[in-house]
């Protein structure tokens, strides 16, 4: 688990046409109570009402498995994106990202 502090998540969505966005999200782990599912799990604070966050992040295309990384990296990973063509989604609560 990463200790608590800023955190992106990071995928790569499908489109109906075949295109592969980037996805990201900023957010921060806090201490609380996490599941016992049996693999590595962080509770994380995006900002806004979860659920919403969830619907949101779906609604991208993004598939069951992305990555968790330390750091806020939307916009290394928008300048990624940018180099390579690549759509960029960013799912976002208050504020810009």
């Amino acid at each position: 688990m990463p200790r608590s502090g800023p955190v992106t998540t990071f995928g790569i969505g499908q489109d109906a046409d075949g295109t592969f966005p980037f996805v990201v999200s900023e957010g921060e782990v806090v201490p609380g109570p996490l599941l016992e599912i049996g693999n590595t799990t962080s509770r994380v604070d995006f900002g806004f009402d979860p659920g919403e966050w969830t619907d949101a992040w779906a609604a991208t295309g993004i598939g069951h498995h992305w990555a968790l990384c330390t750091g806020h990296r939307a916009k290394d990973l928008r300048a990624v994106a940018e180099l390579l063509g690549v759509p960029f989604r960013a799912v976002t609560g208050p504020g810009p990202l």
